[in-house]
C-alpha cells in the first residue's frame, strides 16, 4: 500500500497547521495561553467584586455607627422624659395632698366649690365662643 516517509508526515503535518492555524505545539500554547487568560480574567472580576464588598462593609460600617449614635440620642431623650414625668408626678402628689387639706376644713370646701364653679363656667365660655366662631 502507500509508504509514508517520515518526510513527508512533518510536511502534511505543517500543511495542516498552515491550513487550520495551529499544530499541536500550538494548541498546547495557546491552550495556556487561555487558561492564563482564563485566570487572570478571574482574578481581575475577584478584585472588582472583592472592592464592591468592602465599598459595603464601609456603607455598612457608617450606617451602624449613625444607629448607634441615633439609639444614644434617644436614650438621652428617655431619660430627660422620664425625669420630667418623675418631676411632674412628685408636684401632682404634692398638690392632691394640699387639696385634701383644703377640703378636709369648712373653709376649703366652699372654696373647692367655688373653683369648680369658675372651670365650669370657664368651658362653658368657651364652647359658646368657639361655637359662635364656626358659624
Amino acid at each position: 500500500m502507500w509508504q509514508v516517509t517520515g518526510n513527508t508526515m512533518k510536511n502534511q503535518n505543517q500543511n495542516r497547521a498552515d491550513l487550520f492555524g495551529s499544530s499541536s505545539s500550538s494548541n498546547q500554547n495557546s491552550a495556556y495561553n487561555r487558561e492564563q487568560q482564563t485566570a487572570l480574567l478571574y482574578e481581575q472580576q475577584n478584585d472588582l467584586r472583592m472592592e464592591e464588598l468592602a465599598s459595603k462593609v464601609s456603607a455598612l460600617n457608617r450606617i451602624t455607627i449613625d444607629i448607634q449614635n441615633e439609639v444614644h440620642g434617644q436614650h438621652a431623650i428617655l431619660d430627660q422624659n422620664s425625669n420630667s414625668f418623675n418631676e411632674f408626678g412628685t408636684s401632682f402628689a404634692t398638690t392632691v395632698k394640699k387639696l385634701n387639706v383644703m377640703a378636709s376644713q369648712k373653709l376649703g370646701k366652699s372654696m373647692c366649690w367655688m373653683v369648680s364653679a369658675i372651670v365650669i363656667l370657664f368651658f362653658i365660655v368657651y364652647f359658646i365662643l368657639t361655637r359662635m366662631n364656626s358659624t
